[in-house]
């Protein structure tokens, strides 16, 4: 790397430092002024707030990364602008592509980094701190275990289910055996159905069997298409034991899905929710590459104002693209990996479009 690298590449990662730095203060400030009265009321040790700011943080940095790679380039660039360093450089036969190619370069290597940490640190260190949150803090009941891909739930002392499949918009689980315990723990009736749905107020089961086991050894077989039972709870008592694909890692979840896939189960949510999780940290290049060109504009015409807000608007842009072909992707309209990466080759290629047809 030549000596005008390594000082563009420098004074960017200073720049992008602090830039990481002031966001990660803001986001945690908001978010402490958000929990801190449901924290009060809950009498949480200190101690525990501290671990859960903690465990929040690797998930903070890597959602204001994006950001801070284009408010980091933008004023990089800027302040080069300004100081006529720019024309100098250009003035002595670097062009623009070369000068600008370690802003890139760093893009690159940061995505790969956090697509590295979105597949372990990431979702544990989520994991974590929900759970400080939700079990330490709030004291609530931890609804359902992921043992060998599959949902173990126990809504009273005498009942366990254990499901393939939550779905909490559709008020429905898939591939749904319930034990039901005598008080000795024996096991006098099982159930075993396609489907769990809530309808008009009641859990109803849908295409199963009714096993009950006698004292004298028989086995009593009820089938039936649809059957009411009695559950002490409602829909979203079972959102928590829906698998979150944010709280896993890559191994696990593509564990799952094939799990689900394995078993006739839709899977095409989660499919499209792991890869969407894999490209997304590739925005922080498009953002490079976004940045750049807009950056470097004649600053005597407003060009840099003008850069800012346009690469802003265009930032924005990417996010709500990449929501519509996730959400295309849960329903079917698009595959899985053109949900999930669309909107990068998308701006990818605006974005090198951009950076080569800027005047060297």
């Amino acid at each position: 790397m030549s000596i005008i690298s390594r000082y563009i590449l420098k004074e960017y990662l200073k720049i992008f430092a602090m830039v990481v730095a002031i966001l990660s203060v803001v986001y945690l400030t908001i978010d402490f002024l958000e929990k801190i009265r449901k924290f009060a009321e809950a009498n949480a040790e200190v101690l525990l707030v501290m671990q859960y700011f903690l465990y929040r943080l690797p998930r903070i940095i890597f959602d204001i990364a994006p950001l801070a790679v284009l408010i980091s380039t933008l004023l990089t660039l800027g302040l080069f602008s300004k100081n006529n360093e720019i024309i100098a450089m250009k003035s002595s036969g670097i062009s623009v592509l070369r000068l600008t190619m370690p802003l890139v370069l760093f893009g690159l290597f940061l995505s790969g980094l956090l697509f590295v940490l979105n597949g372990s640190l990431v979702p544990s260190t989520h994991k974590k701190a929900k759970t400080i949150q939700e079990v330490k803090i709030e004291k609530r009941n931890q609804e359902g275990n992921l043992v060998q891909n599959k949902i173990w739930l126990r809504p009273d002392s005498r009942t366990i289910f254990n499901i393939e499949l939550v779905e909490p918009d559709k008020q429905t689980m898939r591939g749904v055996d319930i034990y039901y315990l005598g008080n000795d723990f024996s096991l006098p009736e099982m159930i075993e159905a396609e489907e769990l749905s809530y309808r008009e107020g009641h859990w109803q089961l849908s295409k199963g069997i009714h096993r009950t086991f006698r004292a004298d050894g028989t086995v009593e077989i009820e089938r039936f298409d649809e059957k009411i039972i009695p559950l002490n709870k409602k829909p979203q008592d079972f959102r928590q034991a829906a698998v979150i694909p944010e709280e896993m890692t890559y191994g696990r979840l593509e564990s799952y899905i094939n799990r689900l896939s394995r078993d006739g189960l839709d899977a095409t949510r989660y499919r499209v929710d792991l890869l969407g999780r894999q490209a997304f940290p590739f925005v922080n290049l498009m953002m490079v590459l976004l940045g750049i060109p807009f950056a470097l504009y004649d600053r005597r015409s407003a060009g840099v104002a003008r850069g800012a807000a346009i690469s802003l608007a265009l930032a924005l842009a990417y996010w709500l693209v990449f929501s519509i072909t996730i959400s295309l992707g849960h329903t079917d309209v698009l595959p899985p990996w053109l949900a999930a990466w669309g909107a990068n080759l998308l701006f990818l290629g605006v974005g090198s479009y951009l950076l080569l047809n800027i005047k060297q």
